[in-house]
């Protein structure tokens, strides 16, 4: 059974057809890059599936449950969690704190404000999720720093330990390679591929096209709201709609082999 299942999603903004009949799935561990030219409705429709925004028609399914009249927090409750294209994080706390964030909607649904986020951090659980997350970032070196005071590509690890920490089943990534130095984005792909590997499916929208060709089982390819080829990144590349929609995408996505996409 796919982890998320998209039949025909659309979405309006007035006169602006966003989204028109997309579909799309991920299954367990598996790594789906969305990829298009900007503006194609990559991150209008991750907000669709995250309940930011609702759709105007189609279905979402995540698992076995219909979500599409599900609000925000009870997806992400459910399993659902993401990044996003700006790095978005309390840059006042510490990165433990920021990481501990991320367990708010499982641990205190009805939490208000931070103090009651925080009051039971003495709790083993949380620490233990906590700390076994930082270390799977490889942010250990940096629990008690404030986020404000971290290098940029540091901020996004922050974010991603932020989303894994509560282990969902989905993991929706914007673009988390923008800004990366080429260290941090070989630490990236290994982070992708870890959590693939431990069977979370993770959908990936990333202008880094020899990093999707690397990381991704499949691509989907979407342009002005449109769906337009789903398919392995080897065969994007001679996709003459694709070609078209996303000029030099045969030359640019690729770079990894067979063996590294299972």
């Amino acid at each position: 059974m796919s982890v998320l299942e998209l039949t025909a999603v659309s979405k309006r903004f007035g006169g602006l057809q966003a989204l028109s009949d997309i579909s799309l799935s991920v299954s367990p561990g598996e790594v789906l890059g969305l990829i298009g030219p900007n503006g194609a409705g990559k991150s209008t429709l991750v907000s669709c599936i995250t309940g930011v925004l609702r759709i105007d028609g189609g279905a979402i399914r995540f698992g076995d449950r219909d979500i599409q009249r599900m609000p925000q927090h009870r997806r992400a409750r459910g399993g659902i969690a993401r990044t996003f294209q700006k790095v978005r994080l309390a840059d006042q706390l510490t990165v433990y704190e920021n990481v501990a964030a991320g367990l708010a909607s499982h641990w205190f649904a009805r939490a208000s404000g931070w103090a009651s986020v925080f009051q039971p951090l003495s709790a083993g659980g949380i620490a233990q999720s906590v700390n076994r997350t930082l270390e799977r970032v490889g942010l250990t070196d940096v629990s008690g720093a404030v986020v404000k005071s971290l290098p940029f590509g540091r901020r996004h690890f922050v974010e991603i330990a932020r989303a894994i920490v509560s282990e969902p089943k989905l993991l929706l990534l914007d673009e988390p390679a923008t800004g990366l130095t080429e260290d941090e984005r070989e630490r990236l792909a290994a982070l992708v591929q870890g959590i693939a590997a431990a069977g979370c499916a993770q959908l990936l929208i990333e202008h880094d096209l020899e990093l999707v060709g690397r990381l991704c089982h499949r691509v989907t390819v979407i342009n002005q709201g449109h769906h337009i080829f789903t398919g392995t990144p080897a065969m994007a590349q001679s996709e003459p709609e694709v070609i078209r929609a996303y000029l030099g995408m045969n030359q640019l996505i690729g770079g990894g082999s067979d063996d590294a996409r299972r």
